[in-house]
């Protein structure tokens, strides 16, 4: 296929036009003006000819595959950071050599938020922002690791506006290094102790812990990575029981998209894994970052079990009630680690007021956990709730229990809202076996995206006896 801005054999129709209509000269063979014989001319045209389709060749062959699945039409796009807040520290910067450390201020806890707002909007239907879970970034809801459209370009073409973040202290969030230099400043001066203690722990899935908590096993059990192999779920000699996922498919993952340069350890540190190879290649695995949300402050919650808030459930859950607000209300969906921090901006909004600007609440994969969250069943009496669960993952009997205390009090007439705990693996639809936790990457991305893009267009403002009045 021709580039657009190649031209393709139009160029070498141009080329050969150019070569018929020239009158070649040269000396000093060659009397002034005098013409090349026919047979030179023709040969110099063809040597422009081929040259002309190599070009076009080239520029062809390195045209880059489109992600979108069609052209996506905007109607403004961009980027901006919510939240956070100053912090003045002698440990901003490492000094030099003898020099005194010296006060700076920093902003800390501040979430990055990328945003997408169609031309044609879906009427009646807020925007949608999108969490991601621990040790990953929002590029995971932007598009998948074999190159093919994500939820959000997916949502924006369906007419919703979509905000995707990075939670606060991850990606381009960016996070607070002055505990870590003032650690190092203690170990430094002797207290050993001390330093360690401030030292932030940060937490990162590994490239096959990722491979063993979602796409299969390292066998034999107790072994690693340098003496066992990595296997699929569904490959032979799968340890997980067939009751758990069926046996006749694999996950539904782009588990093919590898880098051959990584396959061949080009430029690999220390020891080489035991295989195989492309397992260990993955594009998905340099989406992995560590979760350095750590370094930021934690809280405490009174109305929480337990109280002690971490910093990932403090800082991040702050600014997502943050961004409610400033949109007038949104559709929440979160993922994994960032469930239970849609449940605490829920309870933050609750605290402000605000808890009517909260327009559906959707945990993918993630803790429904009321309690820990300080939140109530009658909290959800308006508002659309759904649970979702892929084919690997056990039942959450948390999640079971949220959905069926909020519908016992639809049940008996106290709310309008509806909340459902989907199980994609039961329902007996043969597109969502194999599907992984890492449902937004995998290569049924959109189906899913779909059962969820039927809660935001069903349940949302409009849809609802509660919001009538919006």
């Amino acid at each position: 296929m021709n580039h657009p801005s190649v031209g393709g054999p139009a160029r070498c129709e141009e080329a050969a036009k150019r070569c018929t209509s020239l009158n070649w000269t040269v000396g000093p063979t060659l009397r002034k003006g005098e013409s090349m014989n026919r047979l030179t001319r023709l040969g110099l045209c063809l040597v422009v000819l081929v040259l002309a389709g190599v070009t076009v060749l080239g520029e062809d062959g390195n045209r880059t595959k489109k992600f979108l699945t069609k052209p996506l039409v905007i109607e403004d796009q961009g980027s901006f950071f919510i939240g956070g807040v100053p912090k003045v520290t002698d440990y901003a910067t490492v000094p030099a050599p003898n020099q005194p450390n010296t006060p700076n201020q920093i902003m800390i806890g501040q979430m990055y938020v990328q945003f997408q707002i169609p031309a044609r909007k879906a009427s009646n239907v807020p925007p949608v922002i999108m969490v991601h879970g621990s040790g990953h970034t929002g590029a995971c809801l932007e598009s998948t690791p074999d190159g093919r459209e994500g939820w959000q370009p997916y949502f924006v073409r369906r007419g919703i506006s979509t905000y995707v973040v990075d939670q606060a202290g991850r990606g381009r969030s960016g996070f607070d290094e002055s505990v870590i230099h003032e650690a190092a400043a203690i170990i430094k001066s002797g207290d050993t102790e001390k330093g360690l203690a401030r030292t932030p722990n940060f937490g990162r899935i590994p490239d096959n812990v990722a491979w063993t908590n979602w796409f299969g096993h390292l066998v034999p059990a107790g072994s690693t990575i340098l003496n066992g192999t990595l296997i699929r779920h569904g490959d032979t000699g799968d340890p997980q029981s067939y009751d758990a996922h069926g046996d006749k498919y694999f996950p539904a993952y782009p588990i093919s998209a590898v880098d051959q340069s990584l396959v061949a350890r080009t430029g690999a540190i220390d020891k080489w894994p035991a295989g195989p190879n492309n397992y260990s290649a993955l594009e998905y695995y340099k989406q992995l970052v560590p979760n350095a949300e750590v370094t930021l402050p934690a809280s405490t919650c009174a109305g929480c079990d337990p109280k002690e808030l971490s910093p990932a459930n403090t800082g991040t859950p702050q600014d997502m009630a943050l961004l409610v607000e400033k949109l007038g209300g949104a559709i929440v969906a979160t993922h994994s680690q960032s469930g239970i921090m849609g449940h605490h901006m829920v309870r933050i909004l609750k605290e402000r007021g605000h808890l009517d600007m909260v327009k559906a609440l959707i945990t993918v994969e993630g803790s429904c956990s009321l309690s820990n969250s300080g939140l109530k069943p009658e909290d959800f009496d308006n508002i659309p709730y759904l649970a979702l669960k892929g084919d690997y993952t056990p039942t959450s009997e948390v999640c079971q229990a949220t959905v069926d205390a909020i519908n016992a009090r639809h049940a008996l007439g106290k709310g309008t809202a509806k909340a459902d705990y989907i199980k994609l693996d039961e329902l007996s639809n043969p597109v969502f076996n194999g599907t992984t936790h890492m449902m937004m990457l995998g290569t049924n991305n959109l189906d899913v995206a779909a059962i969820i893009l039927k809660l935001v267009y069903t349940n949302g403002p409009g849809k609802n006896k509660a919001h009538k009045k919006e």
